[in-house]
C-alpha cells in the first residue's frame, strides 16, 4: 500500500493548528528548516507536551488508516450495540399449509390458531479486550530530530494499537468460521478434484451457489428455508486455489463473466489455522485448539460460501457512540505516557444464515457416536450432564438428538438438547419384569435358508443339517455378538432351543424381533415367559446422530 508522503514540518504544522494550546503560543515551522527548536519548547513545557500527545492520539487513527494492512473480511461487521449486553436474533420460517377440503366440513376450524414458526438465538458480548503502548520523552525528542520522525512516532504508538486490533478481529472471525466447519454446522459439499481441471472444479462450485439462490433448508443447521441473491453471498476462497482460478480459468476465458463465481469474493491465507499462539493470547480459555486430524481436514477446504449476514459481529459503543475507547495516564516515575485502546463487542455467527464448505474428495459421514458417562447413578431431584462424542469425516454435522426410553419419560424424566438429564423428586421407580424368550427350531432349515434375529442374519449351513445343530449354531452366533449379548443372556438349554433372558439393564424391552419370511421348509417359534419381579430398570439415554440416525450410542443411568 502506498505511504502518505508528509514532511515533519507539514505534520507538525497540522498538529499545532489542531491544538489551541499550541497554535496560540507557537509559530508554525518553516518548510526546509529543522523543527528541533520547536520540539524543545514542546517537550520542555508540560502543558505543551500533554496537548501535543493528546492531539497525536486524536489524529493518529486518521493517518494510520491510510497506511496500514486492511482486514479483507471487513464485511463481518453488522452494526453497533449501544445498550445491554445481548443481541437477540429472530427469524420466521414459512407458514404451515393446510388442505382446504379437509377443513371444509369442520365448523370449528376457524377457531384454531396457527402460531408463526419463529426461531431465535442470543449472542452475548464476548470480546472485551484492551491494548497498551507507552510513549516516553526520549521518543518524543528523537521525533523532532530525525527524518519522518513525527510520522514514525505516530505509527509506533497509536498505529500499533489499532493494527493489533484489526489483525486480532480477523483471526477471531477466521477461528469462528473454522470452528463451525469442524463442528459440522457448516453443510459440507464434496468437490471431485482428482483428475479434474480447475475449470471443472469451479463448475461444481457454481452448481452449489446457484442452488443457494433458491429457498432451501439444506444450507443452514437450523433447517430454515432460506435463499440469497448472488450479491448477498460471499465466497471466502483459499489463496492458493484463487491463484489457480485466476490464471487457469478467468485469464483464459472469453466469456469471463460466465466463468467466474457470481458471488462476492474474499480471500483467506489458509483455512488451516495459523498463528495459534496469538489466538491463545486473544481468546484465552475460549480458544479450543484444533487437533492434527482436524487441521489436515481443514487443509482440504477450497472455499466457503456464506451469506453477508452470517457473521454476527457487533461493536459495543463504549464512549460517545465510538466503536472503541482510547485512554491514557502519565507515569511520573518512568516519565512516560501509557496509552490504552479498549474494544468490546460481540463475535459470533448465525445458525440461520446460509453457508456451505467445499472440501476435496471427501464424502461427509459419521463413523461413530459415544456417550460419557456411559453408566452413572443420579439421585431423585438431581440433574446429570451427559456429553456425546461424534467422530466424522468430511465435516459431517456432529450434533446429536437426545432421547430417553418410554418408561423413563412416563416416570417423569427428561433430557434437553444440551444433554442435561433431569430426574424429578417424584420420579416413579416402577419395577420391571425380566423377560425370558425361547426360540425353538422345530423343523430344520434347508441349506441356504435364513432368518433374522434383531437384524442379525443366520444362514443354515450344510454342516448344520438338524434342528438341534441349527439351534446351537444360532446360539454361538448371537452369544458372540456384543451388542445383542448386552441386551440378552443367550443360552442353549435344550436340544433345538435358544433362550434369551433380558439383562438387568434391559428389563421390559420385549422379545427379539424374528423375521422368518424366507423359510419354506424350516420352522421356528418364539415362546414368551417371565422370571419374576426384579429391581427397577435404569434410564436408557440415547444420543442419535442427526446426520446419520443409524449411528447411536446409549448410556444407562440408575436412579437412587
Amino acid at each position: 500500500m502506498a505511504r502518505v508522503k508528509t514532511s515533519n514540518a507539514e505534520l507538525l504544522s497540522y498538529i499545532i493548528n489542531q491544538t489551541p494550546a499550541l497554535s496560540e503560543n507557537l509559530d508554525l515551522p518553516v518548510q526546509g528548516q529543522s523543527i528541533a527548536p520547536i520540539g524543545k519548547l514542546i517537550i520542555g513545557n508540560p502543558v505543551y507536551r500533554n496537548a501535543f500527545i493528546n492531539t497525536i492520539n486524536l489524529i493518529g487513527l486518521t493517518i494510520i488508516k491510510r497506511n496500514v494492512w486492511e482486514n479483507p473480511w471487513d464485511f463481518t461487521k453488522r452494526g453497533n450495540l449501544a445498550i445491554g449486553s445481548q443481541i437477540r436474533e429472530m427469524i420466521v420460517d414459512l407458514c404451515n399449509v393446510y388442505d382446504y377440503n379437509s377443513a371444509d366440513n369442520n365448523s370449528t376450524r376457524f377457531l384454531q390458531t396457527a402460531d408463526p414458526n419463529i426461531l431465535s438465538n442470543i449472542h452475548e458480548v464476548n470480546f472485551q479486550k484492551f491494548y497498551e503502548t507507552s510513549l516516553n520523552e526520549t521518543q518524543m525528542a528523537m521525533a523532532f530530530n530525525s527524518e519522518e520522525g513525527l510520522y514514525n512516532l505516530i505509527t509506533e504508538t497509536v498505529g500499533m494499537l489499532y493494527q493489533s486490533l484489526i489483525y486480532d478481529e480477523y483471526l477471531v472471525d477466521k477461528y469462528i468460521l473454522a470452528r463451525r466447519i469442524v463442528d459440522g454446522t457448516v453443510p459440507s459439499v464434496k468437490l471431485v478434484t482428482e483428475n479434474k481441471t480447475v475449470r471443472e472444479i469451479v463448475s461444481q462450485m457454481k452448481s452449489t451457489t446457484n442452488k443457494m439462490t433458491f429457498r432451501n433448508p439444506n444450507f443452514n443447521p437450523a433447517g430454515i428455508r432460506r435463499g440469497n441473491s448472488f450479491e448477498e453471498l460471499m465466497t471466502i476462497m483459499d489463496s492458493d486455489f484463487e491463484g489457480k482460478l485466476s490464471t487457469e480459468v478467468l485469464a483464459t476465458s472469453y466469456y469471463i463473466n460466465e466463468a467466474q463465481l457470481k458471488t462476492q469474493l474474499r480471500l483467506t491465507d489458509t483455512f488451516n489455522m495459523a498463528d495459534e499462539s496469538r489466538l491463545t493470547e486473544v481468546l484465552g480459555s475460549a480458544y479450543v485448539p484444533f487437533t492434527d486430524a482436524e487441521k489436515a481436514e481443514l487443509a482440504k477446504v477450497k472455499a466457503v460460501v456464506i451469506s453477508k449476514e452470517w457473521f454476527m459481529d457487533y461493536d459495543y459503543l463504549l464512549d460517545a457512540q465510538a466503536e472503541s475507547k482510547q485512554t491514557e495516564w502519565y507515569s511520573p516515575t518512568r516519565l512516560e505516557k501509557n496509552i490504552f485502546l479498549h474494544k468490546w463487542g460481540v463475535k459470533s455467527s448465525s445458525p440461520f444464515e446460509q453457508c456451505c464448505v467445499f472440501i476435496d474428495d471427501t464424502d461427509p459421514s459419521v463413523t461413530s457416536v459415544s456417550v460419557s458417562p456411559s453408566t452413572a447413578t443420579v439421585t431423585k431431584g438431581q440433574e446429570l450432564k451427559l456429553s456425546a462424542t461424534v467422530a466424522t469425516q468430511g465435516f459431517a454435522n456432529k450434533a446429536v438428538k437426545w432421547s430417553l426410553n418410554d418408561q423413563a419419560v412416563t416416570s417423569g424424566a427428561s433430557i434437553n438438547e444440551e444433554g442435561i438429564l433431569k430426574v424429578p423428586s417424584g420420579y416413579t421407580t416402577a419395577s420391571g419384569t425380566q423377560g425370558v424368550y425361547n426360540l425353538t427350531v422345530s423343523t430344520a432349515l434347508a441349506e441356504g435358508e435364513y432368518i433374522y434375529i434383531d437384524g442379525i442374519k443366520y444362514t443354515a449351513a450344510a454342516s448344520a443339517d438338524t434342528a438341534a445343530k441349527q439351534a446351537t449354531a444360532i446360539y454361538n452366533q448371537l452369544a458372540a455378538n456384543t451388542a445383542f449379548s448386552a441386551k440378552y443372556t443367550v443360552t442353549n438349554p435344550s436340544s433345538g432351543v435358544v433362550r434369551f433372558t433380558e439383562t438387568s439393564s434391559y428389563y421390559g424391552i420385549d422379545k427379539p424381533a424374528i423375521d422368518d419370511s424366507d423359510l419354506e421348509t424350516g420352522a421356528v417359534t418364539m415362546a414368551v415367559g417371565t422370571q419374576g419381579v426384579q429391581s427397577s430398570s435404569p434410564i436408557h439415554v440415547f444420543a442419535t446422530s442427526i446426520y446419520d440416525d443409524s449411528k447411536e450410542a446409549e448410556a444407562l443411568i440408575t436412579v437412587s
